[in-house]
């Protein structure tokens, strides 16, 4: 495991460039394209799927670093920036002809980190399938069965493993989709060490604490990471808190529509001030919860 060198990183963004292009070539002559993303050193960086490796894939110890971690996006891969980020003002591809796909052995508690990536970077993403220990070669069968009927749909398949995109190559066949569909296989881009990976991994699982906490990268000391010390429990609790503040606020915004709706507009009607109005309120709610 080492950083990658600026020739590794060319022939990336050579690949890239050249999807791009065959993808514009497509929509430019009427075709729809359908990318199938792997999420982990794709879409998303290489970190999660190094860390692993370097606990020994350990799915343990593994499960408790990405746990500490779900409040943090994972980082941009090489492929989200130059075509999967197709949002904002003027995208990059007409969204009416170009949709998207998760394919990832990402399941359970580690969807989640997928699910907050697609939110915070506005992904216009069609389905995510979540695998485990699934082969994936079915679920891009799906896919394919969703989008054969319509002949103008071209759809391309990006990954970092040989055995994926085999896979992917294999079904599209299988399904006489073979003439329509490309399967890119993306070596992986790493920004840092394995040294530094380790020293990451280390302040991640050493932060202790009632409240997420901001860590630093080794490799790059403006970058940091939000944790979360006590992991998926602390996670469940600033949800279910959250959860439970916006029901409250939906319940109290309904109650108050009603009392101005009988009484009237708060400085028109029965109430003067909203000091009075939520008085009126909180003495109508004790009175149902203690008659």
């Amino acid at each position: 495991m080492h950083r990658s060198i600026e020739e590794e990183i060319q022939g990336v963004n050579d690949l890239i460039c050249s999807a791009r292009a065959k993808a514009s070539e497509l929509l430019q002559n009427g075709k729809k394209v359908h990318f199938i993303w792997d999420f982990d050193s794709v879409l998303a960086s290489s970190r999660s799927d190094d860390v692993f490796a370097i606990t020994n894939f350990d799915l343990k110890a593994y499960f408790a670093y990405e746990e500490r971690l779900l409040f943090e996006s994972p980082e941009a891969g090489p492929w989200l920036l130059p075509i999967a980020h197709n949002t904002g003002i003027s995208p990059r591809f007409p969204p009416e002809c170009f949709t998207q796909d998760i394919v990832t052995a990402r399941s359970s508690t580690l969807s989640i980190r997928v699910q907050i990536f697609c939110i915070v970077w506005h992904l216009p993403i069609r389905w995510m399938l979540f695998l485990g220990h699934q082969p994936k070669k079915e679920s891009y069968r799906i896919i394919l069965n969703s989008l054969k009927s319509d002949p103008n749909y071209h759809i391309f398949c990006v990954d970092d493993s040989v055995k994926h995109i085999e896979a992917f190559r294999s079904a599209s066949a299988e399904e006489g989709m073979g003439n329509r569909t490309y399967g890119i296989v993306s070596p992986v881009i790493r920004t840092y060490t394995e040294g530094e990976l380790r020293e990451y991994l280390n302040r991640v699982m050493s932060a202790t604490g009632n409240a997420p906490i901001r860590v630093r990268s080794p490799s790059d000391d403006l970058r940091g990471f939000i944790v979360l010390p006590k992991g998926l429990k602390q996670f469940k609790e600033r949800i279910n808190g959250l959860v439970s503040e916006q029901n409250g606020a939906g319940h109290h915004f309904e109650l108050k529509n009603a009392f101005v709706k009988e009484f009237g507009k708060v400085g028109e009607g029965r109430f003067k001030t909203e000091e009075e109005l939520e008085l009126a309120m909180k003495e109508f709610i004790m009175g149902l919860c203690c008659p």
